[in-house]
């Protein structure tokens, strides 16, 4: 059935198709009984006449946009008696038509920047009154990035807020990490999408979102307890109020959009890899003799034979918005298609979207926000690393059209030909609400949110034989059923009052949530068919039958408060606590309290600045909290049991199942505590023409949750661990954010500038001794691991000999300290210790994949009907490990680097001689390259359609536009891309073959009516 119903979604393009058919009808009715109003609108201060600005019949979605000479013609229906004229950076202005048929407008120029309204925990609160540290994007800024998920469209976009995708493959979902890495476990921020709390927002469509707020600070994020150690994201989407000039308790017709994009993306750049001839080369100095005519072998260009030269990506979306005057309604359906560049790798997704408020009494209001989001995606076969390392003296295909034997790494056509890996999921995420007000100034909420999804993971691989290496006996068929059920019950009690020059505002509530997860998955061979119909575990042969079952409760409850205080709006002051008790800790250490507390002073409002005209925004804030984590497996305060443990008894030698004592629990873990200072300063000049922010953070995480190595005496093996709070790591660094908008006649434009600094540094790793003082990880795969997350480093820095330079000479080698068997032309490592030997002793620390510094820098430019809007992003400080390049458990094709190499006294410094293994792949700062980098992130033309057009569509407004996504990357590294990623914090920055990020050109239309 959830097979079926994935295939019917696939198939619903030609529904749009009929939509467009009947909007069209819909928009025949002509309109009687009218009368037309013209006039002009112009600028209070300067009398310059405004373009674009757009006049309303109050109420309704009737309006029109001022030409390039500031004028306006719009027909009102008897019962439209008002205009209401609004334009960015201007105060929108309400006129009475009082029988004119010719009126004429001035706008002022607006401070909105200071009544802006932002979105906090459980609330929402005017800008000029925050104290914390957060950061907006506007809905209509997420959708310039064509990407299934909204998190893309926030790179470059937010200071102290890092993306880095971790594959271009359709349906990968990127990092995320807000002010640093604050933990040695998970440490992604959470998302708040419309109150229900989220690992990730991968259901959503960005064209129903209408912002995201990201917290940053202990202020903004402490009223979320543990969930907001590593920064919390604050997602809204759209309802009919934002869809629509709206008043409460007034009907408004309501507001259609139907927006489509069509994309194609692009590889960006490809590896520079030896040639056929290049490579037989290099063999024969390795294996002389291999190929004996070097002008004949074959010449295959394994990248060229994987990519697409381009690949269609695909979105459609339609809203409808509007209210009643009691029911606030909102449903969007949107349709995302993306085929990868590689054959057999798509990613295909559904989202249905409702929000509805009803007022049932004056003093009550209900409503629901639901998400439907059916997807399916075909997984990539890994036939990256296999090209990256497939012999190009190979040919693909044998004369009779099969798939030929590929040295190195397999044919990866076959691999992609053979890949049948499918993983199919439905997800429903929303919450249903009620709003009560009580005595005035009381506003009660209870809110029952909920996450619910059933993913299937089916896998299914023929029998087939190209080599002895690369083939398969039997057929084989892997299944897994994931079933999760998350709910989440808050209720809240807000009181709000406004007396003299005081405002006030408390919220107190309590919450509880409870997450549950089942997985079933089973493997068999030899099926009796191959063909999809049969990829059932009831089709293939029953001794080859392996099944695992298993599942996980969490559940945690809250207690909140919070107190917002203003003075004479300019001396703010906000303190909030809650405590959590989470069931993956102990009876003992179950509960963590997490206040937090933050001053502000506005001091553009005080009287002594009365006379600075040029300054319109000065404000200090300070903050200073205590947030926690505890995002651990649920059983690491439990002792286990390990089951299917066998043994062999009795003269029959008859198989026995028994059991052992496993892993060790803890049972006295507690929670992780991040406490954070932060100091900002904002600013605004020329009537906030130019306005910037700065912020300088501290925070440091104490008791991190650590597995280590336990005493041989508790008999659970010599590298079982256990987890301990052990472990400190301190983040701190600056961050700004300067834009600069004006308007010149006909031009407007925005510059904006931000970036953040950051240093990440292990203070602490509690008792490592059994670990040698450090924590290893970052296999490659090959036995070697190359981090070490130790004191005074960052994170997962990269651990390995320094390389300084290449041996030339028999006698060189002698003299110098190396390992044995090294000879000339082979990397010479550094003798930190100066023994005379190369050692383990010799191994430092050579770079981290932890960037220095992120930033950003956007311009928009608007002129008459078209706008213009470029995104670059970049990094600097970051550096990559090339393990692709390191693992050589065979003789694989090599970087074109290596025509440069040793081949004699004084030929290189820098590249060794060529060799298939050996000493010269030692985890070292050869295989050590920069991630930093500068990219045009997006681009976009747009062109508005004139008035004159519209009207004759009955349209409210329409554009088209062209967008390019990821034009061009400068960037030293030699593989696809610098953004080398990984949740795993301790082995993140090192390539093994990551799939490549496309650059994208697209074409787009939206337009309402």
């Amino acid at each position: 059935m959830f097979d079926a119903y994935c295939k019917y979604y696939t198939n619903i393009r030609p529904m749009f198709k009929n939509l467009l058919f009947y909007t069209a009808f819909l928009l025949t009715v002509i309109q009687v009984n009218a009368q037309t109003i013209t006039g002009v609108v112009y600028d209070k201060a300067d009398a310059t006449t405004l373009i674009g600005a757009t006049v309303y019949a109050k109420g309704t979605t009737n309006a029109t946009i001022t030409d390039i000479d500031g004028k306006y013609s719009l027909t009102l229906q008897p019962s439209q008696d008002s205009l209401e004229v609004s334009y960015i950076g201007y105060t929108t202005l309400v006129v009475a038509v009082s029988g004119r048929t010719v009126i004429d407008i001035e706008l002022a120029q607006a401070m909105e920047l200071l009544d802006e309204v932002v979105v906090i925990g459980y609330g929402i609160q005017k800008k000029s009154d925050m104290t914390g540290a957060v950061s907006t994007l506007r809905g209509e800024d997420l959708t310039k990035i064509p990407s299934f998920s909204a998190e893309q469209a926030l790179q470059g976009k937010i200071a102290g807020l890092q993306v880095a995708s971790v594959s271009g493959a359709p349906g990968s979902i990127p990092i995320l990490r807000i002010r640093g890495v604050g933990t040695l476990n998970n440490s992604a921020p959470i998302f708040v999408v419309d109150g229900v709390i989220l690992d990730d927002i991968s259901f959503l469509n960005s064209s129903d979102i209408q912002s995201m707020e990201v917290l940053k600070d202990a202020s903004s994020t402490a009223i979320y307890g543990s969930r907001g150690a590593n920064g919390v994201i604050i997602v809204t989407t759209k309802n009919g109020s934002s869809t629509i000039k709206y008043e409460e308790n007034k009907p408004t017709p309501a507001v259609i959009n139907i927006s489509s994009e069509f994309s194609v993306q692009h590889l960006q750049k490809k590896i520079d890899l030896l040639s056929g001839p290049e490579f037989a080369e290099v063999v024969n100095e390795i294996n002389p003799g291999t190929f004996n005519n070097l002008d004949k072998v074959a010449d295959t260009d394994w990248q060229n034979e994987i990519f697409n030269a381009y690949a269609p990506l695909q979105s459609y979306h339609a809203s409808i918005g509007g209210s009643t005057g009691k029911y606030d309604y909102y449903f969007g359906v949107g349709y995302f298609l993306q085929s990868g560049i590689i054959d057999n790798s798509s990613y295909e997704r559904l989202t249905l979207k409702s929000n509805n408020k009803y007022t049932v009494t004056k003093n009550i209001k209900i409503g629901t926000n639901i998400t439907i989001a059916p997807d399916q995606k075909q997984n990539e076969a890994g036939a990256v690393a296999m090209a990256y390392r497939a012999w190009p003296t190979s040919v693909p295909l044998n004369a009779d059209g099969s798939f030929a034997e590929v040295f190195g790494a397999g044919n990866p056509l076959a691999a992609i030909e053979y890949n049948n890996s499918y993983t199919s999921r439905i997800r429903a995420v929303g919450n249903l609400f009620t709003d009560i007000t009580l005595l005035k100034n009381f506003v009660y909420r209870s809110s029952f949110g909920f996450d619910g999804s059933i993913k299937k993971d089916k896998s299914f691989t023929p029998e087939f034989y190209i080599s002895p290496s690369q083939s398969n006996a039997l057929n084989d068929l892997n299944v897994a059923f994931e079933q999760t059920g998350n709910w989440l019950w808050e209720n809240t009690l807000n009181y709000s009052k406004t007396f003299n020059k005081h405002s006030f505002n408390a919220l107190a509530g309590i919450t509880a949530q409870r997450n549950k997860l089942e997985v079933l998955s089973a493997g068999i061979q030899n099926l009796i068919g191959e063909d999809s119909a049969l990829w059932y575990i009831s089709a293939g042969e029953a001794e080859y039958l392996t099944a695992s079952n298993r599942g996980e409760i969490t559940a945690m409850a809250s207690y909140l408060g919070r107190v917002n205080y203003t003075y004479n709006n300019t001396y703010l002051f906000t303190a909030s606590i809650r405590r959590d008790g989470s069931s993956k800790f102990g009876i003992n250490n179950r509960w963590g309290n997490f206040p937090s507390f933050a001053l502000g002073w506005n001091l553009a409002n005080e009287a002594f600045m009365a006379d600075v005209k040029k300054i319109s925004r000065v404000k200090l804030r300070a903050s200073w909290g205590i947030i926690g984590n505890e995002k651990i497996p649920w059983s690491r305060q439990y002792s286990l049991v390990d089951n299917n443990i066998n043994a062999v008894f009795g003269i029959g030698e008859d198989i026995t199942q028994g059991a052992t004592y496993g892993v060790s629990g803890n049972p006295d873990l507690q929670w992780e505590n991040t406490t954070q200072s932060d100091a900002g300063l904002e600013l605004g000049f020329f009537d906030n023409k130019l306005t910037s922010e700065f912020d300088y953070y501290r925070k440091v995480t104490d008791g991190i949750l650590v597995d280590l190595l336990t005493p041989g005496h508790l008999g659970n093996g010599p590298y079982t661990t256990v987890t301990y709070n052990a472990a400190e790591v301190l983040n701190s660094g600056f961050e700004w954010n300067i834009g600069w908008n004006e308007r010149r006649g006909d031009l407007f434009y925005k510059i904006s500038v931000l970036g953040s600094t950051l240093h990440n540094e292990v203070l602490s790793l509690g008792d490592t001794n059994a670990l040698g003082g450090f924590i290893p990880s970052g296999a490659l795969g090959n036995g070697q691991l190359v981090t070490r997350t130790v004191v005074g480093q960052p994170v997962g820095a990269f651990y390995g000999y320094e390389v300084t330079g290449v041996f030339q000479t028999e006698d060189e080698v002698n003299s110098t300290a190396h390992i044995s068997g090294q000879t000339e032309g082979d990397l010479i490592f550094a003798d930190q210790n100066n023994d005379g030997i190369i050692d383990d002793k010799d191994r430092v620390f050579i770079g981290s994949y932890i960037p220095d510094l992120i930033y950003g820098f956007s311009l928009e430019v608007a002129y008459r009907a078209f706008d213009l809007s470029l995104d670059f992003n970049g990094q600097m400080g970051s550096e990559i490990y090339n393990g692709k390049k390191a693992v050589r458990p065979d003789l694989y094709n090599f970087e074109s680097n290596l025509i440069d190499r040793w081949t004699g006294e004084g030929t290189s410094d820098t590249e060794p001689r060529a060799t298939a293994g050996g000493t010269n792949y030692e985890a070292s700062s050869y295989f050590i390259e920069s991630g930093d980098f500068f990219r045009l992130r997006s681009a976009t033309l747009s062109y508005n359609f004139k008035q004159s057009f519209l009207t004759k569509l009955h349209l409210t407004n329409a554009s088209v536009y062209l967008r390019g996504t990821n034009l061009f990357t400068l960037s030293e590294y030699s593989g696809y891309t610098p953004e080398i990623a990984s949740s795993n914090a301790l082995a993140s920055g090192i390539d093994l073959g990551v799939y490549p990020i496309t650059s994208v050109y697209s074409f787009g239309i939206n337009f309402n009516f």
